[in-house]
């Protein structure tokens, strides 16, 4: 019998807090049956094997992920208003989506660094269409004169993408309070280093009293 689009939804959604919890190599085919209520062989009957389930969790990461992070920031015009928007929303996503333990794909990466596996594949594809995604985005912001027209994009990203993973870090290990702030301020420190040279702040001139 076929699987309803339901049921399946409920599979993923239990599967992506479980991974989200406890990382992709947790998630079986036995525990996610217990975790939905289901029989071993109903789910197997669905999902071939364990890479099979983690490799559907993670698309189903990257629709979740696209909802809370991507759509709501394309309401925003192109350029350095979108980017930041989607900084700001990309920054502790993961529990705004009901994920308890963090991105998955932030884990994943780690999880999975010297693993070869369609798992590792799969990660390493969703990371370089996401920062695809950003070098995009950058890239409008530099044509549009938000940003200096010789900025290195890829550096750019490069360095936006480490401020997101210390920040993962910070939040997740370490339980460091003070995460979200931090993240900020590199952030920040990263736009003032790439913006126009025009919109660097001159000394003001001194009144003509002073030069008397």
């Amino acid at each position: 019998m076929a699987i309803t689009p339901s049921t399946r939804e409920r599979i993923l959604d239990h599967g992506l807090a479980l991974m989200s919890r406890a990382g992709l190599d947790a998630v079986t085919l036995g525990v996610l049956a217990d975790q939905v209520g289901m029989s071993k062989s109903g789910l197997f009957a669905h999902f071939k094997s364990k890479e099979e389930v983690q490799i559907s969790l993670l698309e189903h990461t990257g629709v979740v992920g696209a909802q809370y992070i991507i759509a709501p920031s394309m309401t925003e015009p192109e350029g350095l208003p979108r980017l930041k928007a989607l900084v700001k929303n990309w920054l502790g996503w993961a529990p705004r989506a009901g994920l308890p333990g963090g991105c998955p794909v932030a884990a994943g990466m780690f999880e999975y660094d010297d693993v070869k596996s369609p798992v590792r594949d799969k990660i390493a594809v969703m990371e370089a269409e996401w920062r695809g995604l950003l070098e995009h985005t950058v890239a409008q912001a530099v044509k549009l004169g938000h940003l200096k027209k010789d900025l290195d994009v890829p550096q750019f990203v490069w360095e936006l993408s480490g401020i997101y993973l210390s920040h993962h870090a910070a939040h997740r290990f370490l339980k460091s309070p003070d995460a979200d702030r931090r993240a900020q301020i590199a952030f920040q420190a990263l736009l003032a280093r790439a913006a126009p040279e025009g919109e660097v702040k001159k000394p003001k001139p001194k009144s003509s009293k002073a030069r008397q």
